[in-house]
């Protein structure tokens, strides 16, 4: 479960000062599928990376499982990164000589397992996202929506405890936006997986079985019992 008890981030530009979070207190629950939605600017993708523990606030704790990130030594918190949480984002983050199979594996290595597993464990992740058939292609020789699975297969490999998900459907068209959130909420749900998710698209928000909004650094909450 993440505890998040006044979480503030800023940054300095010249002579001024960006309050990118202002003082949030927030709660997720193991399993919990929370979407985050608001303006450019906002404070959105800052919020991911602080839960993600791909940077640290100013000041307040972010605190998984009793373990609060923000005070981990760098070492720890790599570990914690590489054993717990996925991400996936917009931009796929494929390594374009690598195929499918060995972009998959990537999220092994730090694990320390055999080369063996990791190929097994690859192909195992890669068709239950719909790629099966498509262990060797190079991204380059896969749609956007393929490139996005492959992603979402190296986030999962490692069956992490959460998935954490940055704009996963912004690069995509409509239709295809609706194959990747359908592939997404199969895993959560078959995985049990604590998914958290930051959108645009006001579409994937009305959907959300909880639905947090944020503003110049602000945070709400709205709660939506017909998607849960």
């Amino acid at each position: 479960m993440y505890q998040l008890r006044g979480v503030i981030k800023q940054y300095q530009r010249g002579r001024e000062r960006i309050d990118a979070l202002a003082g949030i207190d927030l709660t997720i629950g193991d399993g919990d599928r929370l979407v985050i939605q608001g303006p450019t600017g906002g404070g959105k993708s800052t919020l991911l990376q602080m839960l993600g523990g791909l940077d640290r606030p100013t000041a307040g704790s972010v605190e998984l499982d009793g373990t609060d990130l923000a005070k981990l030594p760098e070492a720890r918190l790599t570990k914690v990164r590489a054993e717990s949480i996925g991400f996936v984002f917009q931009s796929f983050n494929l390594i374009p000589t690598l195929t499918a199979q060995e972009n998959v594996e990537t999220a092994l290595v730090p694990l320390g397992l055999k080369v063996a597993e990791r190929r097994e464990r690859a192909a195992e992740a890669l068709k239950s996202v719909g790629l099966g058939e498509r262990l060797t292609h190079l991204p380059s020789e896969m749609s956007g929506g393929q490139q996005q699975r492959v992603a979402i297969a190296r986030a999962l490999v490692k069956n992490p405890k959460v998935l954490l998900a940055d704009e996963p459907t912004g690069n995509l068209d409509e239709s295809m936006r609706d194959e990747i959130m359908d592939v997404l909420e199969t895993q959560w749900k078959e995985h049990g997986l604590t998914f958290i998710m930051v959108t645009h698209d006001s579409a994937i928000a009305r959907k959300a079985p909880r639905l947090a909004t944020i503003r110049k650094g602000q945070i709400k909450i709205t709660e939506n019992e017909k998607a849960k």
